[in-house]
């Protein structure tokens, strides 16, 4: 080779060397400055190494490491939601994803759910949901139905946002809140009341003392059967409209529900001055709005003393293999007086002993010897289509409640179940006793 060819190769050979020896002193520039502190401790024997042949070969293969891309993993997402109508069942627990790409271990219990699927088919409602809580707000049930049918029937679509969406009037469930507010500004559930009138609807005279009042009875009694005239009339008397607005505030209605999935409590608009319409609205006819879950918390806060539980619905993440128990949720917030609430869950006992859901849950119909506190609702609306609105909410057993429960059908005129026969289904399949127990 001539002496030219040599100097050239020369020339060559020492460039690939030079090279070697900048990237092995880390100053590539391809080389990124935010490297994770595990690649860089991967190359932590070349970089800064010498400029000697081997260093420069252990360097060349360092570099190749550091240039790998960082390794991915979940970022949570402390807002993160879950979707419920991907929830499964995995071996004796339902999971379902979360928005963040982890999966929620859910609190549902697998014999209250099917049990709670069970009585929406078997109501064939056009649209329908249950909740079922324990004593904590852990959520334990929680299904929702629809058919395509405006009017029913046995072919059903799961639909559980049913549970958690204000889509029915709060109709007789209301007067719960109302009766919190009366006993708070002095009624008793023993006071007597006179009274006309009332059935399907309240009435000007329905608010004063009348001498069509040619009935009596106590402010327990018109809990426990829905007597709106009673109600009404007690409301007037003893209530601003100021009073009631902030009873039903501190129960949850038109504030946020904090719930891993979108949901609401329920709206309430109160009319500004005493009168029929404030009368209407202390009765549950107009003006309120409630979902299944704000049912189930609204019947949890009297069952629990006057405190409202925070409802809870994961009990865990899953990131691959590893399993992480769900943060603690916020503590519960005291809504009533204990006082108050235990003179409103004698009034909701009524209703379940001699009141209107009695036919439910008494006689052959009773569950064991096990007491239940409950409210109905009954409103009827025409538009769009035909739907009879059927509510229970309550609690068992009344003495030491360990399970509440809320359950809204929409019924066509043609219906198959109402509200309190269901609930008493789910609650006979939750207190009976368990293997092991």
């Amino acid at each position: 080779m001539s002496r030219l060819g040599r100097n050239v190769m020369l020339g060559i050979g020492g460039a690939i060397a030079a090279l070697a020896v900048t990237v092995g002193r880390g100053e590539h520039k391809a080389v990124p400055g935010n490297v994770g502190a595990a690649e860089m401790t991967a190359g932590s024997g070349a970089v800064g190494g010498s400029s000697s042949s081997s260093t420069s070969t252990t360097t060349t293969t360092t570099t190749t490491s550091v240039m790998l891309p960082p390794s991915k993993r979940l970022v949570v997402d402390p807002n993160a939601t879950v979707d419920l109508e991907k929830m499964e069942l995995r071996g004796d627990r339902y999971v379902a994803p979360m928005s963040d790409g982890r999966m929620a271990v859910l609190t549902l219990d697998v014999r209250l759910q099917e049990a709670a699927e069970k009585v929406l088919d078997r109501s064939k409602a056009p649209r329908g949901a249950v909740v079922v809580t324990d004593r904590d707000g852990k959520i334990l049930a929680l299904a929702g139905r629809r058919t395509a049918d405006p009017k029913g029937g046995k072919d059903g679509i799961v639909d559980r946002s049913l549970a958690l969406e204000a889509w029915a009037p709060a109709a007789s469930i209301f007067k719960v809140v109302s009766a919190a507010a009366m006993v708070e500004h002095g009624a008793r559930g023993s006071d007597k009341v006179c009274f006309h009138g009332g059935v399907r609807s309240v009435m000007e005279s329905n608010l004063v003392d009348s001498k069509k009042d040619r009935r009596c009875e106590d402010l327990s009694y018109g809990l426990a059967h829905s007597q709106n005239a009673i109600i009404a009339k007690v409301a007037h008397k003893r209530l601003e409209p100021t009073d009631l607005a902030d009873a039903a505030g501190r129960f949850g209605f038109g504030k946020p529900l904090p719930f891993p999935a979108p949901a609401q409590f329920g709206t309430v608009t109160m009319p500004a001055d005493k009168g029929v319409p404030f009368g209407r609205t202390a009765a549950g006819f107009e003006g309120v709005t409630l979902s299944p879950l704000g049912g189930a918390m609204l019947a949890g806060t009297i069952a629990h003393g006057g405190v409202a539980p925070t409802p809870t619905l994961v009990a865990a993440y899953l990131d691959g293999d590893r399993e992480t128990p769900a943060r603690p949720m916020p503590a519960p917030r005291r809504v009533l007086d204990e006082n108050v609430a235990t003179e409103v869950a004698a009034m909701m006992t009524e209703t379940c002993k001699e009141g209107s859901a009695a036919r439910a849950f008494n006689g052959r119909e009773k569950i064991r010897d096990i007491s239940v506190a409950g409210k109905t609702g009954t409103l009827s609306e025409n538009q769009p289509v035909y739907t009879q609105y059927s509510w229970f909410v309550g609690f068992a057993p009344a003495s030491k409640p360990t399970l509440t429960i809320s359950v809204l059908l929409g019924n066509a005129e043609l219906w198959h179940l109402k509200a309190h026969t269901a609930a008493r289904t789910v609650l006979a399949e939750g207190l009976r006793p368990r293997a092991g127990t």
